[in-house]
């Protein structure tokens, strides 16, 4: 795109896009280019920086800009920093001691031990129903068999005279009645344990939109304290059961603690829109206090990474870019995703393999080249005929 022609509105979305320095690069092409000079032109007329194709910069060989650029090879090594960063919360922790669990269970908030006492009866309650269920099937069969027995035997009497038929009536009624009342019985008894094993689940649903998995309530030994961490969207794809994860709590300066994630939430929480992430840590010493906040770093397991200075990473329109070594003086940008930073290093997750060259510190510098590219490629969408393939 010619920077001479680009209107007014187009101007201040590339301001927009460009932050600080850029920004004011960008602004003095564009003034330059206004008064008639050729402020990327070199004393023998040649482009010091262009675009040389899509998404492909080129850079003058030897010139001043290409002095201030800082290239390096990307490695791949090995690293335990964390995957991500999330931050968590203490939402229960079971006391040592005699008493049964659900008396030793401490929550976060009072509403979140109330649901899990309702939880409780809904437990008992399903238990009791499919005793009570199994029990009135074992009656039910057993009356039922009683009442076939009368009725053969007085079939036979009857056959051989010694009753009278009126009594073999009444005893087939008997056993039709006792049939109904059975399947009755059996309706009644299925339907409550219907009923609370749906209560149950309801209340399980509850738990979990508050902060808690229901088997790590059951499982839990004695000391346990369940975390758990809020992980966006964006980010979820980072997160595995089995992941080895440090804890930090703020109450705790200086230490750390070691967990594995023990389950992921089935959905996203409705406020936050987050997803809920459960691990459980020991604490027989009872110093992980319900309600205490803390930095959860998700994915600790030695992995290969990717590293690359944080200068060379450049965001625009939501997304991150960098500059590959595309042949003598080409750049290619490509598109990445970063996870978190390791000092003045940024981790890359996706968009780049180990051994490319990229540029470093300087990158900025070229982020005009960028938005452009990117304005280009808006453009040419904007253009682009209906029902033709973009």
């Amino acid at each position: 795109m010619n920077l001479q022609r680009l209107s007014f509105p187009g101007r201040r979305l590339l301001f927009q896009l460009c932050g600080g320095v850029s920004a004011g690069v960008v602004l003095l092409v564009l003034s330059s280019s206004q008064a008639g000079q050729a402020p990327q032109k070199s004393a023998g007329n040649t482009a010091v920086v262009r675009l040389a194709g899509p998404r492909t910069v080129a850079v003058q060989a030897g010139s001043l800009l290409e002095q201030k650029l800082d290239i390096s090879t990307v490695p791949r090594e090995q690293i335990t920093t964390p995957l991500l960063l999330a931050t968590g919360s203490v939402v229960a922790h079971l006391a040592p001691g005699s008493k049964p669990s659900e008396d030793r269970w401490q929550f976060n908030t009072i509403e979140l031990s109330g649901v899990y006492a309702d939880w409780q009866r809904a437990r008992a309650e399903g238990e009791f129903n499919v005793k009570r269920l199994e029990k009135i099937r074992e009656l039910t069969s057993a009356q039922t068999q009683s009442q076939k027995l009368v009725v053969e035997r007085l079939r036979k009497l009857v056959a051989t005279g010694t009753e009278a038929i009126r009594d073999l009536t009444a005893a087939e009624a008997n056993l039709l009645q006792v049939q109904l009342e059975g399947q009755k019985a059996v309706y009644e008894a299925e339907t409550a344990l219907t009923v609370s094993t749906r209560n149950r689940a309801a209340l399980e649903r509850s738990l979990l939109q508050d902060g808690v998995d229901p088997a790590l309530l059951e499982n839990a030994a004695s000391g346990t304290s369940l975390i758990k961490a809020d992980v966006p969207e964006l980010k979820i794809n980072l997160v595995s059961v089995g992941q080895t994860c440090v804890t930090k709590f703020y109450g705790l300066p200086g230490q750390s603690f070691i967990g594995k994630v023990k389950s992921l939430a089935p959905a996203l929480s409705a406020e936050q829109h987050t997803l809920r992430v459960f691990f459980e840590l020991s604490d027989p010493d009872n110093k992980f206090k319900p309600g205490m906040y803390a930095e959860i770093g998700l994915g600790t397991d030695p992995r290969m990474a990717i590293l690359v200075p944080s200068d060379g990473v450049l965001h625009s329109k939501n997304a991150d870019f960098v500059f590959i070594g595309d042949g003598p003086g080409l750049w290619k940008i490509s598109e990445v995703q970063v996870g978190e930073s390791i000092g003045d290093k940024v981790e890359i997750l996706q968009g780049l393999q180990g051994g490319e060259r990229i540029i470093g510190n300087g990158a900025i510098l070229l982020k005009p080249m960028l938005v452009q590219t990117l304005l280009n490629e808006e453009a040419a969408k904007e253009t682009q005929p209906e029902g033709v393939a973009k």
